[in-house]
């Protein structure tokens, strides 16, 4: 499965049946979910998909004929949706479903069958609107899944298509210790690889706030409901999405570096609780617009594309903290210390790039099976009696060959 996102252009009458195809969508969303709670209500019991599905093609008989005006399978693809929020709230990935607002920036619907794309003609043929203008920069092969239409907060339009290509990914290359490379994220730098390369952070959130501001001034004294005002919020939703799409563009160049274009075969990551910390208002902001959660995933799926192994280490692993060239750790490290001599061996660490290099030797130690014997065998530092050497060779893969896995 593969998604392609399109620009469309609809006409005038287009937009209107899109807007109808919305409203109605959110709609059929919005009652099924107070139909559920009111059941529950009043028997203890819930309301199954299917139940839902023969209350709304009574409803369209009776009292609601104007749904008959869009796609009836887009209104049951909108009770799938429920139902699958339901399973992801009682399975514990999500809050509980909460009603849809027609003032939100984002309205999509989804059609899950008779879609086509005309590459030809640049046109893309959806139930109950037939000739879209589209921008099909890329051609696929395969068949079409679903389609999901969205309207973003500054008014465009985009399909998404998802395609069943039958393709495989690779089978995925060996763990080397000499091809495996231990990323670091940060603030000050985005990035840091265990070789001390560094890529600069961007802060494009940052560098729009001054216009940001001027604008959101400007739209918080023009008059709810007036024209204008939906004008002035287009404007501020404009910045927000050149900033989304910069970010966008940064990070797919980055990991496209990595995944297409590097010899190194895998890559080695922490596991952030990026939501835990985004709780420090100090530093939401910045770790938000650094787009930690968004680089991780896509650098996922794009060693998984080019067969290549991405590695995570555990969150509460001291990889700051650790001397990477004798083990030793230290008791405290401020984010304002950026770098550290070791009172071990003396040596001087980078705050970043020593912890590249110990997330990557984390990480082979697990993937390789030497984890266990470090933690339960550590050598006492000769230094202090409270600090951790790392108890075997087979911890430091840099200076020794160690044997190949399969992935």
């Amino acid at each position: 499965m593969r998604a392609y996102k399109y620009r469309i252009y609809p006409n005038g009458e287009q937009k209107v049946l899109l807007a109808k195809h919305f409203g109605c969508v959110r709609h059929v969303y919005n009652w099924a979910l107070a139909e559920k709670e009111k059941h529950y209500k009043e028997t203890g019991k819930s309301l199954s998909k299917r139940q839902l599905q023969d209350l709304l093609v009574a409803s369209k008989k009776d009292d609601k004929e104007w749904l008959n005006e869009v796609n009836s399978q887009s209104l049951l693809a909108s009770l799938v949706h429920l139902d699958t929020a339901f399973t992801n709230f009682f399975r514990g990935r999500a809050k509980f479903p909460r009603f849809k607002s027609k003032y939100s920036g984002w309205q999509s619907y989804q059609c899950p069958q008779h879609v086509t794309v005309d590459f030809d003609n640049n046109r893309i043929n959806l139930p109950k609107l037939k000739g879209i203008k589209a921008k099909l920069h890329r051609p696929f092969v395969g068949k079409i899944k679903t389609v999901t239409i969205k309207r973003s907060p500054s008014g465009k339009y985009y399909a998404s298509v998802l395609v069943e290509n039958g393709a495989i990914d690779p089978v995925l290359a060996l763990i080397e210790p000499e091809h495996t490379v231990g990323l670091d994220v940060g603030l000050t730098s985005f990035l840091i690889d265990s070789a001390g390369n560094k890529s600069d952070n961007p802060r494009l959130l940052k560098a729009s706030l001054v216009r940001l501001a001027i604008e959101q001034k400007k739209l918080a004294r023009k008059k709810k409901g007036s024209g204008s005002r939906a004008k002035q919020k287009r404007k501020v939703s404009t910045i927000h999405e050149k900033v989304a799409n910069r970010r966008y563009d940064f990070i797919h160049q980055v990991t496209a570096k990595l995944a297409d274009k590097n010899h190194a075969t895998t890559f080695v990551v922490e596991d952030l609780n990026i939501k835990g910390m985004t709780k420090n208002h100090k530093l939401a902001r910045a770790i938000q617009d650094a787009g930690w959660g968004m680089f991780l995933t896509t650098l996922d799926y794009k060693c998984r594309w080019n067969g290549k192994n991405l590695l995570r280490i555990g969150r509460f692993q001291p990889s700051s903290k650790l001397c990477n060239c004798c083990g030793y750790k230290m008791e405290s490290m401020p984010l304002s210390i950026r770098e550290w001599e070791c009172p071990g061996c003396h040596s001087v660490n980078d705050r970043d790039t020593n912890a590249a290099r110990n997330i990557r030797d984390m990480g082979l130690a697990d993937s390789l099976g030497h984890s266990d014997c470090v933690k339960s065998s550590p050598v006492e530092s000769p230094v202090s009696a409270g600090s951790t050497a790392k108890g075997t060779d087979a911890y430091r893969y840099g200076s020794q060959e160690a044997p190949t896995i399969a992935a």
